[in-house]
């Protein structure tokens, strides 16, 4: 059918208004995704291989995302932070995952197993593996130390090991690195380096699944 030269034009405005709408809305499809996917690391997505973490920052993977749970209220401190694990607590870590959100910094531990986990978190100078005292290699300073308590010993989980790193996230702003440094006697230690200044930090716990939180304030 033969179309007239005025039916054309209108033909021709209207898939050009398509294309331009289709355009804009990938466009705002984009800006709309979280931002957080490509700045999170998994350690464990990178338990097989831990020098590929130290060295380029480790894989980004939709599973590596920084869960999105606010914070709940009060203040972030520098000074230690301790609480006891819930009777009969006995845990197996499953991941770690690191990244940034808008104004701090966040890292994950997620759990299986039973009960709540307890934690001791503070600065120190130089950390120390428990058992042995050898001082424990982390990139950055200051460091931050942290104690899970309650923990099992990987095999009573079908785990070769836990979760352990290094991992250098790209695109955190105060963290520079995260190592983990063993269990011992229902105990895991990890070391946070940061990026030349103490952050202050805020600790809390999630559930379904159970995670232990910290957020590290950064401007």
């Amino acid at each position: 059918m033969h179309m007239s030269r005025p039916s054309r034009l209108r033909a021709g405005i209207a898939a050009s208004l398509c294309l331009a709408l289709g355009l804009s809305l990938a466009s705002c499809a984009r800006d709309s995704e979280p931002q957080d996917a490509a700045a999170a690391v998994s350690m464990k997505s990178n338990s097989a291989s831990p020098s590929a973490g130290a060295s380029k920052g480790g894989n980004s993977s939709p599973s590596a995302t920084l869960d999105s749970d606010p914070a709940p209220g009060g203040d972030f401190k520098e000074t230690p932070a301790e609480a006891a694990q819930s009777n009969g607590a006995y845990l197996g870590i499953e991941d770690v995952r690191i990244g940034s959100h808008e104004g701090f910094d966040r890292i994950v531990f997620e759990f299986t197993g039973e009960g709540k986990p307890g934690y001791f978190i503070r600065y120190e100078d130089v950390p120390t593996q428990q058992g042995s005292g050898n001082p424990i290699n982390v990139s950055g300073s200051p460091k931050l130390s942290i104690d899970l308590r309650g923990i099992g010993y990987p095999f009573d989980f079908n785990k070769t090991d836990f979760p352990s790193g290094p991992v250098r996230p790209e695109k955190t702003k105060g963290i520079n690195e995260v190592v983990g440094a063993g269990t011992f006697e229902g105990q895991t230690q990890y070391v946070v380096g940061l990026k030349g200044k103490k952050l202050p930090f805020k600790v809390f716990t999630l559930s379904n699944p159970t995670r232990l939180v910290i957020d590290f304030e950064s401007q």
